[in-house]
């Protein structure tokens, strides 16, 4: 297995860490009861409290990126672009979302920017892996 291939993986499991963080604040504000309903009564989303309102914004700011990263790591593999320049790309991505999730969720704004900007470079590192 490659390297992106591997990070291909876990850029997947990421994802699915942050659909679980929004579960568990979820289920912390609501009970399950509620969350295994229809969610018709369910308290307005600005009532939901900093830490669900937060983990849910990071699902969504990973949602946006994450089919750029998976589609150029399919790229990467279908073109033959898969070294050490598409390998660091894809580690810079995903390192960089790993420390995303945290720093939103504690409300550390200037280096979560950072972080998504590091995001971003890595991606732009795969483009360039793949037409280089």
């Amino acid at each position: 297995m490659t390297t992106e291939t591997t990070v291909f993986v876990l850029t997947i499991g990421l994802a699915f860490v942050h659909l679980l963080v929004v579960a568990h604040f979820q289920t912390a504000r609501y009970g399950l009861g509620p969350l295994a309903s229809a969610r018709d009564n369910l308290i307005k989303p600005d009532e939901e409290g900093v830490y669900l309102a937060r983990a849910r914004r990071a699902n969504d700011n990973i949602r946006e990126t994450l089919p750029w990263a998976l589609g150029l790591l399919i790229m990467v593999q279908l073109t033959g672009s898969a070294g050490a320049i598409a390998a660091a790309g894809a580690w810079i991505y995903f390192c960089a979302r790993v420390a995303y999730l945290p720093l939103y969720l504690f409300g550390v704004a200037w280096l979560r920017t950072i972080a998504w900007f590091i995001s971003l470079a890595g991606l732009a590192t795969l483009v360039y892996a793949v037409i280089a």
